[in-house]
């Protein structure tokens, strides 16, 4: 029976990746060594293994079973063959389940939209200096680089937060942390429309993929309007990695003996295979598509067979880092060339990356549909390098942390243009609307698009950019902050009452603090002044109070002055009606099921997560 099970166990194998090679060479896209080799080795191993482990075994067990008159052993013996038989037809139906296509609703709205495709794609943890295009003295990305002269690159755009849940809620709302809610513990809330809400309801087919198998799970709310969300949920690997077994023993197995890294994580490389295929088998109608790659975040490793063109690290550095990640202080303490190293590996990491996006806009390029397609690249934040001490990210609203990448191309959208205007990727969710309405409907002011308008005659609105960040379940004595960036100030207020300002024109990585001279007490004051009002004044309900250091000791101030400084109505500034969170204004209220925050033994398990 053993060895019928052995031979049933190779047919399936063997079936399953001739089944694999046909879905890659059906998208055009197959990698020998990475797609059957590295598979077939471990099949091999493993199943080297358990005939050494049944050839050791069978005979003693086969004694004492022969030997037994007690029948209940011959009852487990059996039971144990069908428990054996359904987990492998269990396994089977998960690995031959079909990929989930496009969902065949019936769109809202009563007319399919004219308007084009939009591809939104989000390079999680990449920093905008990092490019060769934004003067990187590495090169880095010449696929976007290619892609930026075909479109708009915004130099100086920057993210809403540090950490991925917040600025992806912002992004996809257009909505401040403290008014879209989403934090540590806590999705996005109901109430707030989101990009694919939006364009599902005028007729979009809506799809996303997302990478980050945590904090851009369905169950955290960015997959509200999407009619498939493709995340790591329901992969095997992941749910294995997440067992005490796959905690204790497979996860420490595989980086000790395989690759220092998450054991879940999809590179773009696999993620672009799922796009391609839903690409492939999506329906006639104009489509919003949503890409998370995650493959700048630590640890920063290159997987075989994708060698290192910047540099190496070494396992023994990564987990100097990860311990110091881990800890309750800043991860001080890294040599230059250590420092060197670690920045050598992301740029590597950020070089696949660019590859990978580079396949699949080169595909777009080549399809009748990708000729109708505006293309979005940004990030959802930066990577600190020990820039003040720090390294990765989440834990301040430094300019290494919120000045990201923002290239945006396709029909319609002027050519080889530099944007030096500070920019709010937040305000990506109107510009997305605007475009994909051929109308121009009421989102134009608020769209970035303004800023490529020749006509454009910017307003005091658009001369300043708001950060906030509440520290991760208010624990180890970090402090939360709101930032207010300027034209040329960045000022910071730290939950514990100090203040910062820095003149990012001349000092772009806020090495030195002005906040002590006396010849910028003037301005610094006049900044809190502004910061306060535009909070005051920012569109209610206010779902993540958090962020405003509501339930802060000291900074609790910060939120009286907030509230005192609230004006009735609407506020008015340049003569426009204009305030933040207008185009969630426009679209009146939104409901939705999901829960506000996870239970309490969802926060505690949270609490244990050794990365943002």
């Amino acid at each position: 029976m053993l060895i019928a099970a052995d031979a049933a166990t190779v047919v399936m194998f063997v079936a399953l990746r001739l089944r694999w090679f046909h879905a890659r060479i059906m998208i055009q896209e197959f990698a020998l060594y990475e797609d059957v080799m590295i598979p077939l080795a471990w099949f091999a191993a493993g199943f080297a293994v358990s005939l050494l482990i049944v050839y050791l075994l069978w005979k003693p067990v086969s004694k004492v079973v022969h030997r037994s008159h007690v029948r209940v052993l011959h009852y487990i013996g059996w039971g144990l063959a069908l428990a054996g038989f359904v987990a492998v037809c269990g396994i089977e139906n998960f690995l031959l389940r079909p990929f989930p296509m496009s969902a065949r609703i019936e769109a809202k709205s009563a007319t399919p939209p004219q308007g084009p495709n939009i591809i939104f794609i989000v390079m999680d943890t990449v920093r905008a200096d990092h490019l060769s295009s934004y003067g990187y003295s590495r090169p880095t990305t010449p696929n976007l680089d290619r892609l930026a002269r075909e479109g708009v690159l915004f130099e100086n755009a920057l993210a809403p937060s540090s950490w991925t849940r917040a600025t992806h809620a912002s992004m996809f709302t257009g909505m401040l942390p403290h008014q879209n809610g989403a934090n540590w513990a806590a999705p996005l809330p109901a109430g707030p429309w989101t990009m694919a809400d939006v364009l599902r309801s005028r007729g979009y087919e809506t799809a996303g993929f997302a990478a980050n198998f945590d904090y851009c799970q369905k169950g955290w709310g960015l997959a509200r309007g999407f009619d498939n969300y493709v995340d790591d949920s329901n992969l095997l690997r992941h749910n294995l990695a997440n067992t005490l077994l796959g905690t204790a023993l497979i996860q420490p197995v595989y980086q000790r003996f395989w690759c220092f890294d998450y054991l879940e994580r999809e590179n773009a490389r696999q993620v672009d295979q799922n796009v391609f295929r839903w690409l492939q088998h999506r329906s006639d109608r104009p489509y919003f598509l949503f890409i998370n790659y995650f493959d700048c975040h630590v640890p920063y490793v290159i997987r075989r067979p994708y060698g290192a063109r910047f540099g190496k690290v070494s396992r023994k550095l990564v987990h100097k880092l990860f311990r110091a990640l881990q800890s309750k202080d800043p991860a001080r303490g890294f040599t230059a060339s250590e420092r060197a190293s670690l920045i050598a590996a992301y740029d590597d990491r950020l070089s696949f990356l660019d590859q990978q996006v580079g396949r699949l806009l080169d595909f777009l390029r080549d399809s009748p549909a990708g000729r109708n397609t505006i293309v979005f690249v940004t990030s959802d934040h930066g990577e600190a390098f020990g820039e003040q001490g720090w390294y990765s990210h989440g834990y301040n609203l430094y300019r290494e942390l919120l000045h990201v990448p923002l290239i945006v191309a396709g029909p319609g959208i002027p050519r080889d243009v530099r944007v030096q205007h500070l920019a709010r990727t937040r305000d990506l969710f109107s510009t997305v609307l605007d475009l994909a309405d051929e109308a121009k409907g009421p989102f134009s002011r608020e769209s970035l698009a303004r800023f490529w308008n020749p006509n454009f005659k910017p307003l005091p609105f658009d001369d300043f950019v708001i950060s906030e960040l509440v520290p991760i379940f208010n624990e180890g004595g970090k402090v939360g902050m709101i930032s207010l960036t300027t034209p040329e100030w960045q000022y910071i207020y730290n939950s514990d009452g100090r203040q910062e300002l820095y003149r990012w024109t001349s000092d772009p990585l806020d090495q030195t603090d002005l906040a002590g001279s006396a010849d910028a007490q003037a301005t610094m004051a006049s900044l809190r002044k502004q910061l306060i009002q535009l909070v005051a004044n920012s569109s209610q309900p206010w779902r993540g109070p958090d962020y405003l250091f509501e339930h802060s000791s000291k900074g609790n101030a910060f939120m009286r002055e907030v509230l005192a400084a609230r004006r009735p109505g609407l506020s008015f500034l340049g003569g426009k009606h204009l305030f933040i969170g207008k185009s969630q204004f426009r679209l009146g209220p939104e409901e939705s099921s999901l829960p506000a925050k996870p239970a309490p033994s969802g926060r505690d398990s949270l609490k244990s997560l050794p990365y943002h």
